[in-house]
């Protein structure tokens, strides 16, 4: 189901390595509702677009909006981490202020003085280098900011947790748990208890909707490659994201669990999922997506639906070198 709004935008994205340009002005756009396929033969530049697109690069030139929102400002610290790094900036330098005084012999007027002196250095400097960095161009990136926004991202080799059990994996994405502060695990027991049984619940959900919920308590390090690639998925929906990045989702997977996974992927999309993703199987991203766009040599060559692709002689020519 689609609405016609554009929840990605990519404009003119370039990222060179040591002289060698991966991606070249490379610039489409993701419809809300949609299954997007991103491919190209080996080397063409997608997963280094896939990296620019989830903050994990920053690009040389370019730019990506979410919702309408360029990710660099989405990234950058919020006014309350930089207000809770400050203060903790400002009492370190004032208790180390205040310490070596005493050390070095100063009365506690004195050592007061220099460990006030020593907070308000501490919290002047930290503000210093954020705003350093913000004029160097916005380097004080923090990509899992993006995931709190709805932005989140597989990996072409699954990264789970593979000494704790599948359920305890699924249950770590949940966002904004109260039980990850140990103040609130101290004063509000009873409400971090109540939560975490509300957790385990959608997790095992997810897994019933994914059919390994019978897995629910093996180890994630003695899954399949498929089954780890299902346990992935179902981690970032555990994230309640607006828009996947897929990254090569039915890679090394056999036909069985690649259909199941497909299968997840089209039930997910008609609930109002949105979905990039970039796969090698051709086949595949033609019969699952709504949009297809093809990039060779690091610049894109086209975009439009499955039907438009396959007739596309530009396309034929990125992957048949031109015979």
């Amino acid at each position: 189901m689609t609405d016609g709004t554009d929840v990605l935008v990519v404009e003119d994205l370039r990222k060179e390595f040591g002289g060698v340009t991966a991606v070249d002005g490379v610039s489409f756009t993701v419809e809300e509702g949609t299954v997007t396929g991103l491919i190209g033969p080996n080397g063409a530049g997608k997963t280094t677009t896939f990296n620019l697109i989830s903050g994990f690069y920053e690009p040389d030139a370019g730019r990506v909006l979410y919702r309408g929102r360029e990710i660099d400002d989405i990234m950058k610290p919020s006014k309350a981490e930089r207000l809770i790094w400050g203060t903790y900036s400002a009492l370190t330098a004032g208790a180390v202020g205040f310490g070596a005084s005493l050390w070095a012999g100063a009365s506690r007027a004195v050592a007061s003085a220099v460990g006030g002196l020593g907070a308000g250095g501490g919290a002047g400097a930290y503000e210093a280098v954020e705003r350093a960095k913000e004029r160097l161009g916005g380097r004080n990136r923090r990509p899992f900011r993006l995931t709190q926004e709805g932005l989140v991202r597989t990996f072409q080799i699954t990264r789970e947790l593979g000494e704790v059990t599948v359920i305890e994996n699924m249950m770590l994405a949940a966002k904004g748990q109260t039980g990850e502060s140990l103040h609130n695990v101290w004063l509000r027991g009873d409400g971090v208890a109540d939560e975490e049984r509300d957790v385990r619940e959608r997790a095992m959900e997810r897994l019933e909707f994914l059919e390994i919920d019978h897995l629910a308590d093996e180890y994630a390090g003695n899954l399949s490659g498929g089954q780890r690639k299902l346990l992935e998925l179902g981690r970032v929906l555990m994230t309640e994201p607006d828009l996947v990045l897929l990254d090569e989702p039915a890679a090394g997977v056999n036909p069985a669990l690649t259909e199941k996974i497909t299968g997840r992927i089209e039930e997910l999309s008609e609930k109002g999922y949105t979905f990039l993703m970039v796969e090698h199987d051709i086949d595949l991203v033609m019969s699952l997506c709504d949009e297809v766009i093809v990039m060779d040599q690091g610049r894109r060559v086209t975009q439009g639906t499955p039907g438009e692709v396959r007739e596309d002689e530009r396309v034929l020519e990125a992957y048949l070198g031109g015979e």
